[in-house]
């Protein structure tokens, strides 16, 4: 029974492949709000940070640092005066990341955010977020994406290696979800959501 299930799986994640090789990216810009929880990333966040405002889906991008000891608090003051208000500033006492992410979400304004870690590379100069958008408007309620170094450049077996690992993914968390009921779960390093759906069922403390 159990090998039955991966075969249908393995064939439902290769004609999805298929469907996506003509899949292109939302042309719709400035429409998502990005959370970004912090916690003593004071060495990668400047950066971090100037790649999201640089990428053009994004109308704002929402920063929370969470009772971080080291100098998030002075980076953020510096990227906010760089970019006013296309960058919200919010700084609280340490509840740990599901916490830091909810108070993101109060002030997004967008139908759908972005989720990402501090130190997660998103490439300002591509269309990633554009097919994850495309998906969202295409119906779903969430959509996960692979935080991975840069790819352009890198020959065709990165690109190849990029593109299968997140099925295999699904099709492990898909599996694991029907034969132990665990739950199926979007990483929050890189995972894009429509804004009423995180309003309505919140985050976890794992998240």
């Amino acid at each position: 029974m159990k090998t039955w299930i991966f075969i249908c799986m393995a064939v439902a994640i290769l004609l999805w492949f298929l469907s996506t090789l003509r899949r292109k990216p939302s042309q719709k810009k400035g429409c998502i709000d990005a959370i970004i929880p912090a916690y003593n990333e004071g060495p990668c966040l400047a950066q971090s940070l100037d790649n999201l405002l640089r990428n053009p889906y994004f109308c704002r991008v929402i920063c929370v640092n969470d009772g971080s000891t080291d100098n998030t608090e002075a980076v953020m003051a510096e990227v906010k005066r760089k970019w006013g208000d296309r960058f919200i500033a919010v700084t609280q006492k340490n509840t740990g990341k599901g916490g830091a992410l909810m108070n993101g979400l109060n002030y997004a304004t967008c139908d759908q955010v972005f989720l990402s870690d501090a130190d997660t590379y998103v490439p300002p100069d591509q269309d990633g977020m554009g097919y994850m958008l495309a998906e969202i408007e295409r119906g779903a309620d969430a959509v996960g994406g692979i935080p991975s170094t840069a790819l352009k450049g890198a020959g065709l077996l990165p690109h190849i290696r990029a593109t299968v690992k997140l099925p295999m993914i699904v099709m492990k968390r898909t599996l694991q979800q029907l034969l132990g009921g665990a739950p199926f779960i979007i990483s929050g390093a890189c995972g894009m959501f429509r804004t009423d759906v995180l309003r309505k069922f919140g985050f976890s403390d794992r998240t």
